[in-house]
């Protein structure tokens, strides 16, 4: 559980000095219907496609950890200006796998009134996405 003490850490260190303030952490298992080669390919893709800096890769233990900076001209109070901070442990067999999710986001100290609802649905909107590319609808 060492993972549980970063991101305690990091949100103390988030709110004493930085003029952020962090939601809750949400954790989510989710089985996806690949292998775990093909989950752990396709989550870092998933990624990329949103844009997040890496912190972590780690194919051989299955990890990513990464996060989602706001645009240098995001408006303050908009979903743009809302970070989101991710862990991704990916595990399984050569048939399917589990993807351990923990997530939370992160805003500026001013969007604290609104972040709660705005920088929440867009952590929830982000990990959609990002879940569409790892495992896609059926084609109909």
């Amino acid at each position: 559980m060492r993972r549980g003490f970063l991101w305690f850490g990091s949100v103390a260190l988030l709110t004493g000095c930085s003029g952020l303030t962090a939601g809750p952490e949400v954790a989510v298992t989710t089985p996806v219907p690949v292998s775990r080669d093909s989950a752990y390919t396709r989550a870092h893709r998933g990624l990329i496609a949103e844009s997040f800096t890496f912190d972590v890769l780690d194919s051989t233990g299955g990890r990513l950890t990464a996060t989602r900076f706001p645009s240098a001209n995001a408006q303050m109070g908009s979903a743009a200006a809302c970070r989101v901070k991710l862990a991704l442990d990916v595990t399984g067999s050569p048939t399917e796998a589990e993807i351990e999710t923990n997530s939370r986001w992160i805003s500026a100290e001013p969007m604290l009134d609104k972040a709660p609802t705005i920088c929440e649905q867009e952590r929830q909107d982000v990990l959609s996405r990002v879940a569409m590319v790892i495992a896609p609808p059926p084609p109909q």
